[in-house]
This record gives C-alpha cells, sequence and structure tokens, in this order.
C-alpha cells in the first residue's frame, strides 16, 4: 500500500444492511479458530524462528533473525492483502475463503518441515517466508468474517474475544516452545496441526458463501492496483491504518527480539526462556483478559473507540519504558503484564475501529487486507532498524530499543485522535 498515491480504481461505497446478531455458538468457534491460528503463527515468530536462527548461526543471530522476519514481512506487503483480494472474487462453491484457508494450511506444513530440517540461514529464512505467507493467506481469509457476519454492534466484542484469543496463542506458544527444544519437527508441526483440526469445526460451522457471480473478473495487475487507495479520499480508514502501524512497530521489538532479551540480558538458557515467557504470559492473561473483553463491550455500550485507543498506547509505552531497563524476571514480568494489557486493549477496540470505517463493506476483504498490511510493514521495518538501534554502545542495547519502541507507541494516539466519523 502507499500512503500517498492516488487510487487507480476509485471506489463506489456501498451501504450493506447490519448482518443479523450472531449467535454464541458462531462467536466461540470463530475466537477458537482464531487462536488457533494465533499459536500457529506465534510459535515460530515469538519462538521457535529465533531458536533455530541461534542453533545455526550463534555469533550473528540479531542481525540474521532482523532481515528473515524484514524480508518475510516485505513479501507479505504485497501477498497478504493479494489473498484478501482474490478471495473476495473467488466463486468455488465451497465459499470464497475456506478454499484459501486450506491453502495456507497446507504451505505451513510443508515449510514448517523445511525449517525443522534447515542446515543453512538461506534454507530457515526461505521457509520462513513460505510458512508466514500460508498462515497469512489463512488467517487473512477469515478477517473478513468480522465486518461480512458479525453486527457493529457486537464487533467490539467478538474483537476483544479475538484480541484474548491472540493472548492465549502467544502464551501457548512460548510455552510449547521451551518444551519442544528437543524436537524441532514436532516444535514446527504441531501448531499447524492444532489450526487444521480446528478448522474442520470452523467449516461446518461459519457460513462462507461463494463470491457473487456479477463479480468482475479482471487481470492480476488490476489486483494489484486494488492494494493502493487515497489516504486524503479515505482519511479516517488511512488513519486507522497508521495508528495500527506504529503499534505494532514498538510491540514488535518485544516480539522478534525478547528470547534473545532474556538470553542475553538476564542470562537464561532457552529452555528456562521459554517457561519463564509462557509464566509472564500466563499472569498477563488475566490482565490482558480484562482490559480486552471489558474495553471491547464497554466500546460498544459507549459507542466509543477512540479512548480506548489513548489508553492502550499509555500503558503500552509505559510497559516499554520498565522494559528498556529491567534488569531481573520481576521487572520483566511486570513490563510485559502492561504490554499485554495494552495489546489486548488496542486490539479488540482497533479491529473494531476497522471495520467501522472500512470505505466499502462489499469488498470487506480487500480493506481488511490492507488493514492487516499495517502488521506486515512494521514487521518489515522493525527488525530492519532493530539491528541497527542495538548497535548503539557497542551491542546489545536493549535500553534504547525498546525507548525508540515506547515514543513510537505513542503515535497511535495521536493519529487515533484525527479520526473524524468515530468517537
Amino acid at each position: 500500500m502507499t500512503l500517498h498515491s492516488p487510487d487507480p480504481t476509485p471506489v463506489i461505497t456501498e451501504v450493506q444492511p447490519e448482518p443479523p446478531r450472531a449467535p454464541k455458538r458462531l462467536i466461540l468457534v470463530y475466537a477458537i479458530t482464531m487462536l488457533a491460528g494465533s499459536f500457529a503463527l506465534l510459535t515460530p515468530t515469538l519462538f521457535a524462528v529465533a531458536y533455530k536462527v541461534q542453533l545455526v548461526n550463534p555469533e550473528g543471530k540479531e542481525t540474521a533473525l532482523g532481515i528473515i522476519f524484514g524480508v518475510s514481512a516485505a513479501i507479505n506487503l504485497v501477498a497478504g492483502p493479494l489473498f484478501g483480494v482474490l478471495s473476495d472474487r473467488t466463486r468455488l462453491p465451497w465459499g470464497r475463503r475456506r478454499p484459501w484457508i486450506v491453502a495456507g494450511i497446507v504451505v505451513c506444513v510443508t515449510s514448517g518441515v523445511l525449517m525443522a530440517s534447515a542446515t543453512s540461514m538461506l534454507m530457515v529464512g526461505v521457509g520462513w517466508v513460505l510458512y508466514s505467507m500460508g498462515v497469512g493467506c489463512a488467517l487473512g481469509a477469515m478477517n473478513p468474517v468480522l465486518a461480512e457476519t458479525i453486527p457493529s454492534s457486537q464487533r467490539g466484542t467478538v474483537g476483544a474475544l479475538v484480541g484474548v484469543a491472540g493472548q492465549l496463542g502467544g502464551v501457548a506458544a512460548t510455552l510449547v516452545g521451551g518444551m519442544l527444544t528437543g524436537n524441532l519437527l514436532l516444535l514446527f508441526l504441531l501448531p499447524v496441526s492444532v489450526y487444521a483440526a480446528l478448522f474442520v469445526v470452523y467449516a461446518f460451522t461459519i457460513p462462507h458463501r461463494p463470491a457473487p457471480a456479477t463479480t468482475d473478473r479482471f487481470a492480476l495487475s488490476a489486483v494489484f492496483r486494488l492494494l493502493v487507495f487515497n489516504p486524503r479520499e479515505h482519511r479516517d480508514f488511512a488513519l486507522v491504518w497508521l495508528g495500527r502501524f506504529l503499534m505494532q512497530v514498538g510491540l514488535t521489538f518485544l516480539s522478534t527480539y525478547q528470547l534473545y532479551f532474556l538470553l542475553d540480558r538476564l542470562g537464561l538458557v532457552p529452555e528456562e526462556a521459554g517457561r519463564q515467557l509462557a509464566f509472564v504470559g500466563g499472569i498477563g492473561i488475566l490482565v490482558t483478559t480484562s482490559f480486552a473483553i471489558v474495553g471491547g463491550i464497554l466500546s460498544d455500550r459507549l459507542k466509543r473507540r477512540k479512548v480506548f485507543i489513548y489508553l492502550a498506547t499509555a500503558l503500552s509505552a509505559t510497559g516499554l519504558v520498565i522494559l528498556a531497563f529491567a534488569d531481573g524476571i520481576p521487572l520483566f514480568a511486570t513490563a510485559v503484564v502492561f504490554i499485554l494489557a495494552a495489546a489486548g486493549l488496542f486490539g479488540s477496540v482497533d479491529l473494531a475501529l476497522a471495520s467501522d470505517v472500512i470505505p466499502d463493506s462489499t469488498k470487506a476483504g480487500r480493506w481488511m487486507g490492507i488493514y492487516y498490511v499495517a502488521n506486515t510493514t512494521s514487521s518489515a521495518i522493525a527488525p530492519i532498524f532493530a539491528p541497527i538501534i542495538l548497535l548503539i554502545g557497542g551491542g546489545k542495547n536493549y535500553t534504547a530499543l525498546f525507548l525508540v519502541g515506547a515514543v513510537v507507541a505513542l503515535g497511535a494516539s495521536l493519529a487515533a485522535r484525527r479520526i473524524r466519523a468515530v468517537r
């Protein structure tokens, strides 16, 4: 996405009728399947890839990890939204979203085997690029469900549940990661296997229909043009995108380097680090759940979103500042609890906010795909600059890294303040 390029395909906004109120069973299955998807994504993101990199290249692990994550995220800048746009136009009888979820799972299994058996950084990098594309394809086909199936009166609540599911997925990822360091194949394949099993239930619960027969077919070049929009024409959506990008940059500094922080500054071994990450994440779940669910419900009832964004960015910045000076597990745990609370609150309300301001609900796959580009953009940029920041003062300068992250995350509140259509 280019924030300063005009939209070559002007979009006519169509106001679709609100979906009927979603039953609890549908919401529960959606949230649990998103939890499994988060588990499949976060196990390699938070632990497995970093662990594999330090096995293959222990001396240059920080730079190598940054390059691998940065290149992968850069590729997904195009691939992620492209999958969303293509799924909008898929006319298979099984639905326009389900086939893409299945394809993504198959790619994850294949690339997981590649990473587990890799003997070089190139193999690890290629495996992670393919894996991240696969999980992006699968989750990208699930994200539009919020805009297509859930009415606006429930989106904050469902967004909160999805946010909690993401945090639970992160805790499971670090716990399982620490337990499976002796079996790399299981480390990379177990999470996606769980996701595949729960998708079977999802496929028979969540309604999916093929794209309407009237949906236009066009050249691939036109699909890429749909990934670009005019931020002046769709100002509020652009601001939501910018806010998510800034928040995610700050959080990516932690998620990418938290294992190395525990190894290098606190002196833990990988197995112990995995257990500590899971323990701290488990403590943070109570806080995360409270902030995410209560924040999501209150944002629906009060019909206000921005105040919760302000609170989330303040919590995130506070946690990152504490983390910058942490010299032991107690301060590390305190910082992560702040950050988990911020992530849960921000994730639930910001997802609802994005659903509220998408310019055309009939093309939810396209717009939600562009929205999630904020994640991949931050994931591409943060790992590139993080090794440079870490080198300040001689190397491994985690204090500078997390202070920069705190300042950047606060920028999300400034972006939210300028949104006009939603309070």
